[in-house]
Parts: structure tokens; sequence; C-alpha cells
């Protein structure tokens, strides 16, 4: 690539555009090979730290007729240094411009990243709608958590891969490539693929609205399926995991080795989209578990190991798990951690085994401290096992606590609501005076509950932003020495339930606010909320009236053609019985 070096001496992090890494992979281009560049729309370390990368990364490249590289969201320093120089964006392994490959797929795992994948897209010299790419521009995909609901990317996303991706990706490659041999229509390929398991082609349905609300979706030919079910990784201990792992030149958000344990959750939290979208629950073994340690120790060396899954503290061999890792890395400084706890009489075992955690804190996730409303969102936990819990992780050495809560549910006292929740997380910290001197730091982190697609509360709506501002107020007013609370920007999650639960109109709204400047948006020194309520004004849409929006349970919903595990009967069921129900 031209003048690369000049351009990475005047960025403030080269080591985020490089490559180089170890274990990463370089091979050359070729007519018989597939190229696809994994795009994640937000910046290297954070990228970096997402396992699924990680995994679809390796996994194509042993292939041998796939060609796979990476490429994230340059910060602002290099994106000005790209545009001034006239360079495209490029790819980390070979510095080959975006354009160039024959796919290129972006992870959507956060609504407020929308932006950064138009942004991409344009650095790249790629049309940003769908609409307006010609036969020689790359195959634009998509998969992830955020594909639940493709409406809002539609205008800009060639073909969504919804579910699991480890099968469905080489296989959705395997499919381009002979279609590919017979014909370079553009048209004519997404077509093709069209009729893949789990495979969604925008541009082949049709979308009708009446006085402004959705009312329905139609597919424009013969032949194109009226429902996309989510493709599912049945053996999780026999699912692909890359354990020769990259090895970042920069440090990163979660710089570890992660290993799923368990993939889907045996819970039934209502609010919670992973929940359902991931069912059935499928079980890695302990054998494999260790097995998979070992080996990318071996091949990083990373002295910290995360046991991940929706809710580990449910996965039936944790203690089986946790004693044979110990024994296999004793006297190697390695630690284990579990970023997230459910509150489980499980845990009492949990921490003289895991003694070999370096004790920086521990995560509890209560959600709220009413039970009224635990009860309503099916979050059955019992406070009195949680004061436990955090009692014997005192007594084993912890000093530092993390909870997390939502607020702004439909019905509740907001007064009680923050009562309760200072209430529980000083009693909690003093806990620790029990066992050794002083209180324990609590960290509080709240956020607003946002509705989220394929969940029982899919039918809610937001609760409006003057509420949750006067909530956020009453926290921060009420924080102490030991006791930090922090609550996310209430106009970033007005936004994210907009984009959530959008329709396609939101496409246009994503356009016009990545038009007038909006990027990074996850990011709270460079969300601009104004930016985006503009946006809304230039479609004719106010975002606060969308955010409020609420459906009928008889009402038809913009996502509902995209099919999960889970029946659309049981989610009405279980929306009736929180009584969140009008």
């Amino acid at each position: 690539m031209d003048n690369l070096k000049s351009i990475l001496d005047k960025v403030q992090k080269p080591g985020r555009y490089i490559g180089s890494e170890t274990n990463s992979v370089r091979k050359s281009f070729m007519p018989s090979r597939v190229s696809i560049a994994i795009a994640y729309p937000d910046m290297y370390e954070v990228g970096m730290s997402y396992l699924g990368l990680r995994i679809l990364y390796h996994l194509l490249n042993e292939r041998d007729d796939i060609v796979c590289e990476r490429v994230f969201t340059p910060w602002s320093d290099m994106e000005e240094e790209l545009i001034s120089s006239g360079q495209k964006l490029f790819s980390l392994e070979s510095k080959t411009e975006i354009n160039k490959f024959d796919i290129v797929g972006f992870s959507l795992s956060y609504e407020l990243t929308f932006t950064n994948v138009l942004n991409m897209l344009h650095l790249s010299g790629i049309s940003v709608r769908s609409e307006d790419r010609g036969d020689e521009e790359p195959l634009v995909i998509a998969g992830g958590a955020c594909c639940y609901n493709p409406e809002p990317m539609s205008a800009f996303i060639d073909a969504f891969l919804i579910g699991d991706g480890e099968e469905a990706l080489p296989e959705f490659i395997d499919k381009y490539k002979e279609l590919k041999m017979s014909t370079k229509d553009r048209k004519k390929i997404l077509r093709g693929l069209a009729g893949l398991d789990g495979v969604y082609v925008p541009s082949l349905y049709r979308v009708e609205y009446v006085s402004g609300r959705f009312s329905g979706i139609e597919a424009i030919e013969k032949g194109i399926p009226l429902e996309i079910k989510k493709n599912t990784v049945k053996d999780l201990d026999n699912a692909y995991y890359p354990v020769k792992q990259i090895t970042p030149l920069v440090k990163i958000v979660h710089d570890r080795t992660a290993v799923e344990v368990m993939r889907g959750c045996p819970n039934r939290c209502r609010f919670c989209q992973a929940g359902t979208t991931s069912k059935p629950v499928r079980i890695r073994s302990v054998e494999r578990v260790r097995e998979i340690c070992h080996e990318t120790y071996t091949h990083t060396g990373n002295e910290r190991i995360a046991i991940l899954s929706l809710s580990t503290v449910n996965y039936p061999y944790l203690g089986e798990l946790i004693s044979g890792i110990n024994e296999d890395f004793k006297d190697k400084g390695v630690g284990i951690s579990i970023p997230s706890l459910r509150i489980d009489e499980a845990f009492y075992d949990l921490p003289a085994m895991i003694s070999a955690i370096r004790k920086a804190g521990l995560t509890f996730a209560p959600e709220s401290a009413l039970d009224t409303v635990r009860e309503s969102i099916g979050k059955d936990i019992d406070l009195a096992v949680l004061c436990k819990s955090v009692s014997l992780a005192y007594s084993h050495g912890w000093r530092r606590l993390k909870l997390y809560f939502m607020v702004g549910f439909p019905f509740q006292d907001d007064e009680a609501e923050v009562e309760q929740i200072v209430k529980l997380s000083r009693e909690l910290s003093f806990l620790k005076k029990k066992v050794s001197q002083g209180a324990a730091e609590v960290k509080v982190s709240v956020n607003p509950f946002v509705p989220k697609t394929h969940t029982p509360f899919q039918w809610l709506s937001i609760s409006p932003m003057e509420k949750l501002l006067k909530v956020k107020g009453r926290l921060l007013s009420s924080r102490s020495r030991k006791i930090d609370i922090d609550v996310h920007d209430i106009k970033q999650s007005i936004l994210e339930a907009c984009i959530a639960r959008g329709d396609r109109r939101m496409g246009d709204v994503i356009y016009s606010a990545w038009f007038g400047g909006a990027k990074m948006d996850g990011w709270t020194d460079s969300f601009d909320f104004a930016v985006w309520e503009r946006a809304f004004s230039e479609n004719g849409l106010d975002v606060h009236e969308y955010a409020g929006m609420k459906y009928s349970l008889e009402a038809p919903l913009p996502w509902a053609h995209i099919k999960t595990d889970v029946s659309d009967n049981y989610l009405k069921e279980e929306f009736q019985n929180s009584g969140f129900a009008d």
C-alpha cells in the first residue's frame, strides 16, 4: 500500500493497523481462493476482544481455498490520514484495500456501531447502499446478535447470516464460490444464496406500512422463504475452537483466553435476548475445555482464562472444571475468571475452588433490588443467597464487588427502586467488615431497560427520557466513598431502543445520521444525540415517539420473519404472565 509508513508515523497507535501479530495468517490472493475481510465496526482493541471474530478468522483460514483477513474501524486520527492521503481502508494482513475482497463480513453485536459500518464502507470505496453496488463490488454480509432484527440495516447489507456462524459461514462461502463460477451478476448470486438455511437477503422482500406503522413483509419472487430460521451448532463439544490465536500487539479490552463452556441458557429472564436466541442449551465437556485451555496457553502464553457462558454457575460440571484447571496450571501464574455470576447456591463452593484467581473483583447481576420487579422480569434469585455468596467471597480474599442493575421497567416506583439499589449496595459493602477490616468497594452499574426483539418484552417500549434522567440524577447523588454508581448514558439507551426494535425506516435515519457526522456512537465522548434527533426529523420521525412505540400482541412485528427456537406463543404467554402487559 502506498505511503503506509508515512501514515502510521502520524497516528497515535500504529499497532492497531500494522498486523503481523503472532499467529496471524498471511496468504496469497489467487483466483481459486475466495477472499473475505472480517470487519468489526469498532476499534481494534474492542474487536480483538470478541471471541466470535477469532473463531471465524481461524476457522476460515484453515481452508486452503479461502483468504480471510481483518479490518476494524479506524480511530479519528487514522481516518483523517487515510482521507488526506487519498488511501482506502485496508486489511491488516496484506494491506489490501477492502473493496478488492470478494466478501466483506461485518459482525453486528451492538446497535450503536451501525454508523461505523456505513463509515467503513465509505472509507473502503464500497457503495454504502446495497442497491447502488455494482457486480464488481464485494458482497457485504453481516452476522451477530443484532441480526435477529436485520431490518434497520437492510438497506446496507446484501445478506444476513442468522444464528451460529461456525457452520453457516463456510457453507455460505461454498455456495458463493459455486455461483461465482457461473455468473458475476450480483442479483443472481444473491438469489442463489437466499436458499441457504439462515440466510436473509433483504432485497428479495417487500415491506408494507399502513398509517405509518409496519403492516407486513412478503417475498417479491416465488421460491424465496417466507421465514428465516436461525442456524444452530448442535454439538458444542465438537464445535471449532482456535487454540493458536492471534496475540495482539497492543493492549486490548479483554486480554485473555476466553473459553465458552456452555451455549444457551437454562434460565428464563424475560428481558434477555441472548437467552432466547441462543437456545437450546449445549454443553462443552470438562475434558474438552481443559484441552482447549492447555493448547491455547501453549500457543499464546495468556495468563488469564475466562470461563464464558450466559450463566456459568449453571454449567453442571463447574466445580470439577475449576479444580481441573487449577491443577493444570498450578505454579504457572494463570488466573481464572468468570465475568459475571448468577446468584445461585451453586456459588457457595466456588470461592475456595477459584484459589488461583486474581482477586480484583467479583461481579453479580441482580438486575433489580425489588422482589416484585425480579419476579416480573423472571430473575428468579434470592437476595439472601447473594449476601451469603458475597460474604464467602470476602472470606476468601475478594475486596471489590461489581453489581449490575436495570431501571425503567413498567409500573415501577422509581424512588423505591433507587432507594433499594443504594441500600442493597451498602449492605453488601458492609458485609466485608464481618470477615476483615473495612467495608468493600462496590461498583454499581445501572442501565435503563431496553426492550429487545424475540423476548417476552419485545412489545414494550423504553421508559421516557425525562423519567430516566430523574432516576439517573437520584442515583448519582447517592454515591459515596465506597459506593461508586455509574449510570449508562440515557440518550444512548433511547437510541439503542429505537434501532433494536426498528423497521426499515430506521435505515434512512441511520444514513442521515452518518451523513451528518455520526460515528463511534457507542463511545460517550463521540456520541452526539442532536445529530440523531435531526436525522429522525429529516425522515419524518420523532426519536422519542419512536422509542416509546409499543406493539399490541396482535400487531405484526417487523422482525417476526426471523425465527429462533422459541415460539411466538411462548413469548406472548411469558409477557402476559409478567404483569407488564396492559
